[in-house]
């Protein structure tokens, strides 16, 4: 539960949020649902959207208005180091990533590459005058670290419903779903073989996914449910088993396992694979599996699906890790708590500003 008192000091802190786009679920998790709470905090943020027509006058704005603000918190985008040092003259940088925005996506260019030296000086000076750097990641982490020394783990957040969701199986049918965007369709291409297997092997199984489009040359039978924030909640509430299947790589290894996040507060036993924050979310045999590879997949699935009352405890485990770890007002709680001291310690006499 928040703790008000923990972080009271009658004193209010403003802040100005530089983000890339409303609709991005890196906006919606990490910035937008902490919005409605953040006066409980003595914490003042508005926030300015700094991409698509109007960027540039936006940026010119967040420039001449900085003055106004003690903190700039900058999601996720990365500006030229001369932004930066206009920035950070006239108040604090928080810098917020949830992904490894300093290699390109894998999914697109099907190899490994680093970002261009271009982006990646501006990502390097960004995070050397950052005030504070939060880190969706342990990955991220470690990377941020290389160039500042208040690098802090904050995990992607979401507000659970407000009670435990009982499993709703309907005429012997076990739905196994996935969430996401278009573009990470691929990784359930990867896992194709394996998931047909499944469904040939247990015929009582429907695989349900909620995105923009089909997964494409596929043998797995799914059923698509269009993507909204109006629908995600009952598609969530609605499935069985939730999965994230992922590629071992430095973009992969970066993510913030938001997918499981989703499924355990709902309280779905998940299944994932065994690579970076996914390691961190699963606690292996509590509240689901990590796996890696394909028979690792059927085995785990299979096992799941076969047995209800082992779906019923996952999932109880996967509610209970959640709350203590990434439900809102625990995330938020913290985010405050470190915004106070940071802005305590900078009002002291000699602090460096």
């Amino acid at each position: 539960m928040e703790s008000f008192a923990d972080v009271h000091t009658a004193i209010m802190i403003n802040v100005l949020c530089l983000h890339l786009a409303p609709h991005r679920p890196s906006y919606r998790y990490r910035i937008e649902q902490f919005l409605p709470h953040w006066t409980q905090y003595d914490i003042r943020v508005e926030t300015l959207c700094v991409s698509g027509k109007r960027a540039l006058n936006h940026l010119l704005e967040a420039l001449r208005t900085s003055w106004k603000y003690d903190y700039v918190w900058i999601q996720r985008k990365v500006f030229p180091t001369s932004v930066i040092r206009l920035l950070a003259r006239r108040s604090r940088i928080i810098f917020d990533f949830d992904d490894a925005i300093y290699v390109k996506q894998v999914m697109l260019t099907g190899t490994e590459q680093p970002e261009s030296r271009l982006k990646l000086g501006w990502l390097a000076g960004t995070l050397s005058r950052s005030a504070l750097v939060f880190a969706g990641s342990t990955t991220l982490q470690t990377y941020a670290e290389r160039y500042s020394q208040n690098v802090h783990l904050v995990p992607t957040a979401l507000n659970a419903p407000g009670q435990q969701i009982p499993e709703r199986q309907q005429n012997g049918t076990v739905t196994i779903g996935w969430i996401g965007v278009n573009s990470n369709l691929y990784f359930l291409n990867m896992i194709d073989k394996a998931l047909s297997e499944l469904q040939t092997k247990q015929p009582g199984v429907r695989f349900s996914l909620m995105s923009g489009k089909l997964p494409q040359e596929v043998e797995t039978n799914w059923e698509l449910s269009p993507w909204s924030s109006e629908e995600e909640e009952q598609w969530l509430d609605q499935i069985d088993i939730g999965i994230m299947p992922l590629s071992d790589d430095e973009w992969c290894r970066g993510k913030c396992a938001f997918k499981l996040i989703q499924y355990m507060a709902y309280g779905k036993p998940v299944v994932a694979a065994n690579v970076g924050t996914n390691k961190a979310a699963i606690t292996e045999g509590v509240n689901g599996f990590l796996v890696n590879s394909e028979r690792e997949w059927i085995k785990s699935l299979d096992r799941l699906v076969s047995d209800k009352a082992l779906r019923q405890r996952m999932g109880v485990e996967s509610r209970r890790i959640h709350m203590e770890t990434y439900e809102r007002a625990q995330v938020q709680a913290q985010i405050a708590a470190l915004i106070h001291e940071d802005h305590r310690t900078a009002s002291l006499p000699n602090a460096a500003r």
